[in-house]
């Protein structure tokens, strides 16, 4: 009886094993989690959704000279995250809003996505050739943007005598399977040289797949992808270059920027918390690429976009806008008579808005004509060609507006207007640090009115390549650091 009681039990549990066997794999061969596994072009795609980057570099404003510290406005447990960044500190508290660590990571998260579009929709099982490349396409643009963004945060700017020589970040392309790998930093030569490649057989492949390549504002598409390179070139110096992909963007949209007289309106009519949803409207403006944010995710607006981190806009940048300039009224006041400061009306101010959805923009219309125009002047084009990109936006910008006489300008003045003019345009916009990058544009911060300063950026400083932050330092051993 114990024999045959034994013999049971084991036949009962070979059975059960059996059935446990099957059971099991049906179940490992389904997605864990319900995660989309991964067969058609349509999937690959919709990792793409996923794959833009907030503009976490957007806390380089307070590197600039178009803000200043405030301690009267701001809140102890808000400037002490990012006081340290404004007087170029290295080290930084760790903090949930944005920093360098922060725009590092998000940076590389969505290069991990643009990989796995890459690698993967090539032999994706449904979808035509033109569908495959238009994705294929779009990644690619996106892992050259990411790719942009991160040596021009953490390397020099673009200098074609030292960039063979000059650190870059890691170029990162294969997804990553490892538990620790580790990444060398490339230089700013060949990061740029990747960037390139990727960005221009990413506009070939769109427009080979043109059928099915993004139209909205919130892709990247051809016209989008080509903004991209007219900053690129202008950045590396790339006069005719920037030229030729500002034409390519203007021959799809033509020379047209924001009606801000139009804009306007809305502030006097509804307050500026409606004011900031449109601004960026796409229905209502020549948008070319932009992100859509709800109010839970202004985490990186946190150094200048809220009322209590104590940055505003400087003194000095308020009196190059005078009332005859629209973009004046794009400002508006903050703290007493006495702690008086002035903040930037194009986002929400506040974090706990439940309606406060807006957009902010990767490029603009403006931008690629300001680009066209200062590449123009570079190239020893002729003021009437640069004047023709120049006077489009003025137009909209000045009530009342005296058109500009071309024979008062020499090359080299009209470019002071025009580097003038791209400051005003994009203040509070995220472009000013890159511009004090390759412009060479020496930099005081205050700790107060009056004071003297707590700390100077000289032109070309070592500290405008922003130092590896810690996390990557730690789970990447031995990368190189910037030099101090």
């Amino acid at each position: 009886m114990k024999l045959l009681n034994t013999k049971n039990i084991i036949a009962s549990l070979l059975t059960v094993l059996a059935l446990c066997s099957s059971g099991c794999k049906k179940f490992t061969e389904k997605p864990y989690d319900n995660r989309i596994d991964l067969q058609f072009t349509e999937h690959y795609q919709q990792i793409l959704v996923d794959a833009y980057p907030a503009r976490q570099e957007m806390f380089t404003d307070i590197l600039t000279d178009d803000y200043e510290y405030h301690a009267n406005l701001a809140q102890a447990s808000m400037t002490s995250y990012f006081l340290p960044i404004y007087l170029y500190k290295d080290e930084y508290p760790d903090n949930g809003f944005t920093n360098p660590d922060v725009a590092y990571r998000e940076f590389y998260a969505k290069i991990y996505r643009t990989n796995i579009a890459i690698h993967g929709v090539g032999s994706s099982t449904r979808g035509s050739e033109e569908f495959k490349a238009a994705v294929m396409g779009e990644a690619l643009v996106l892992r050259a943007y990411c790719h942009f963004m991160l040596v021009n945060l953490f390397g020099k700017h673009y200098n074609e005598a030292t960039a063979a020589t000059d650190l870059g970040v890691p170029i990162v392309l294969e997804v990553n399977e490892d538990n620790v790998k580790k990444y060398p930093r490339s230089t700013v030569k060949e990061v740029y040289t990747q960037i390139e490649k990727d960005a221009t057989e990413g506009i070939a492949l769109m427009e080979k797949g043109a059928a099915f390549a993004p139209k909205n504002p919130y892709h990247f598409s051809v016209i989008s992808a080509n903004a991209f390179m007219s900053r690129l070139k202008l950045y590396k110096g790339d006069w005719l270059g920037a030229i030729k992909h500002s034409d390519a963007v203007i021959a799809q949209k033509g020379r047209i920027v924001r009606d801000l007289a139009t804009d306007l309106t809305v502030i006097t009519a509804n307050g500026i918390q409606t004011f900031t949803v449109k601004y960026m409207d796409p229905t209502t403006h020549p948008s070319i690429l932009m992100n859509y944010y709800s109010a839970t995710n202004l985490s990186f607006l946190a150094p200048t976009g809220f009322t209590r981190s104590g940055f505003y806009v400087s003194d000095f940048l308020t009196t190059l806008l005078p009332t005859t300039d629209l973009r004046n009224k794009l400002t508006y006041p903050v703290g007493t008579v006495i702690d008086k400061r002035v903040m930037i009306a194009k986002y929400e101010t506040q974090p706990n808005n439940p309606n406060s959805n807006f957009r902010a923009s990767y490029f603009s219309m403006e931008e690629v004509l300001l680009n066209r125009a200062e590449a123009v002047l570079r190239s020893n084009g002729t003021i009437d060609e640069a004047l023709k990109d120049l006077e489009v936006l003025l137009k909209s910008r000045y009530s009342p507006y005296t058109a500009l006489n071309p024979a008062s300008f020499t090359n080299e003045t009209l470019l002071t207007t025009v580097l003038l003019e791209r400051r005003k345009e994009f203040i509070g916009e995220g472009l000013r640090w890159f511009d004090v990058k390759r412009l060479g544009i020496k930099v005081e911060h205050l700790l107060g009115r009056g004071e003297a300063p707590a700390a100077t950026l000289m032109p070309n400083d070592l500290r405008t390549a922003l130092q590896i932050p810690l996390k990557e330092r730690q789970g990447n051993p031995g990368i190189q650091l910037n030099p101090r």
